[in-house]
């Protein structure tokens, strides 16, 4: 059972993170990207206290996201990261969209270069070994600290 947490919050670890919250990306213009949580790393059937699985939504405004606003919002990007990335950029969880609101699910990739020990993966759960009609999935990543504002400032803002 997941703990509850009042809004606004600054994860210091998965405890209170559940698929669907959200984050602003305060962008360079002004403007606002988003951020949402896409899955918790449950190794073992633990809980993984650090890692998660984050994703920037293809979704700006000159408004921080909210429930309303990011409905219908799709997947931009993806990756692993570490709940540190919350305090290393001053976001703060503000709120819950469930997923399935808006028809998103984990995308599936690959675990690793295309090889016959690449595994087909949905997140963190490993669905088995790819076959090479599937080596074209794109690898999943680890993203950096500050990647998902390096993506947003990318797609939203551009050079």
């Amino acid at each position: 059972m997941m703990k509850m947490r009042e809004y606004p919050f600054c994860p210091k670890s998965t405890s209170y993170l559940e698929p669907g919250q959200y984050w602003p990306i305060a962008l360079s213009n002004g403007y606002f990207a988003a951020g949402r949580v896409l899955q918790i790393n449950m190794t073992s059937g633990a809980r993984d206290r650090r890692m998660f699985l984050a994703g920037l939504m293809n979704w700006c405004s000159d408004a921080p996201p909210n429930v309303k606003s990011l409905a219908g919002a799709r997947l931009l990007d993806f990756g692993v990261v570490h709940t540190r990335m919350f305090s290393s950029n001053g976001f703060q969880i503000e709120g819950h969209r469930p997923l399935g609101a808006d028809h998103l699910s984990v995308p599936l990739t690959l675990d690793c270069a295309p090889s016959r020990h690449a595994r087909v993966v949905r997140g963190f759960d490993i669905l088995g070994f790819a076959k090479p009609a599937q080596y074209s999935l794109p690898i999943l990543t680890t993203w950096g600290m500050g990647v998902i504002v390096l993506l947003a400032e990318g797609h939203f803002v551009g050079k």
